[in-house]
């Protein structure tokens, strides 16, 4: 019994050491951990918009570009689709394409836009060929499409107006009004966006969804609300655990999660800027789009000042 209870303390003092960390030469070695940064991965032309697929490559597209790009930490920026350009019966038509999204088999989609706003939705496979899978959708051609995404074969896109669903086979179909142009889509389909209001002249800022089934609820009523300044959420993202990134855009940058429970938490703060480094010291300029990668980890675009260069950064949890 004596040889049993000597066994037992030997067991809790090893189990008490490898838990707690160790010493060596009197020093105290705590178990490693890992801070959150803000990493710049590339700089130039061709970053505006972003998105990843199931494997964690990223694509990105230039502002009115013509190229999308595979984006590889060991091979750099390598060409994925080069759209064909066009003329039309009378003048030339110059394509471009906008937006950048995926679904879960690792299909990208764009928009391929002429130069009279017609704006077709093309379905890029992992082999690189494209085919057209909607023409023209968006009715009204003075306001662009800005965002779009895709969920079990519906197509989603947005505009100043609002936010357009289309099944496969269909037209547009008008979903909901006065919301911010960014939306993100959760593993259930809900198409989760935000609202902006300005009570007390005091800008307010929530975040609402709605369902497959066309239903309507609010998440957080109130988001972030500064008080005296007006701000928006310029973008969202849904991370592979169901949390919400929404980036706040007031005289400063602001980054909040929402988990399932609808709990509010910053995750970090700062000055507008293009600073790499530990969340207490990196800045964040106009993030334009976010995507998270199937590990949880979020890049995004953003430009500098006059809009002349643009950045492919990391948010690294």
């Amino acid at each position: 019994m004596k040889k049993i209870l000597l066994f037992a303390v030997a067991l809790l003092v090893l189990s008490t050491f490898f838990l707690t960390g160790c010493k060596k030469d009197g020093l105290s070695i705590k178990p490693k951990s890992t801070d959150s940064t803000v990493t710049t991965l590339a700089t130039g032309s061709s970053y505006y918009y972003v998105t990843t697929d199931n494997s964690g490559n990223l694509y990105a597209l230039g502002l009115g570009g013509t190229t999308i790009y595979k984006y590889d930490i060991h091979n750099g920026k390598t060409p994925f689709y080069t759209l064909p350009q066009g003329t039309g019966n009378d003048t030339t038509v110059i394509n471009r394409m906008e937006c950048l999204t995926s679904d879960s088999l690792g299909n990208i989609y764009t928009l391929s836009v002429n130069n009279a706003g017609t704006a077709n939705v093309l379905k890029i496979t992992t082999s690189g060929s494209a085919s057209t899978i909607f023409s023209d959708i968006n009715p009204d051609k003075e306001l662009p499409v800005q965002y779009i995404g895709t969920y079990n074969e519906t197509f989603y896109f947005s505009t100043q107006a609002g936010i357009y669903k289309i099944a496969s086979g269909g037209s547009p179909q008008f979903l909901i009004s006065n919301v911010s142009a960014n939306f993100a889509i959760d593993k259930n389909g809900n198409v989760i966006y935000a609202t902006y209001a300005q009570p007390n002249n005091a800008g307010e800022s929530s975040l609402s969804q709605i369902s497959p089934q066309g239903v309507q609820s609010v998440i957080v009523a109130n988001l972030y609300n500064t008080g005296n300044t007006g701000n928006y959420v310029t973008t969202i993202v849904i991370d592979k655990f169901g949390d919400i990134y929404a980036y706040i855009t007031t005289s400063s940058f602001v980054l909040l999660k929402v988990n399932a429970a609808a709990k509010i938490s910053t995750v970090m703060t700062g000055a507008l800027g293009n600073v790499d480094g530990l969340f207490g010291a990196a800045e964040i300029g106009g993030a334009f789009n976010m995507v998270a990668d199937p590990t949880g980890n979020i890049y995004f675009t953003q430009t500098n000042n006059d809009g002349s260069e643009s950045y492919l950064r990391k948010i690294t949890f």
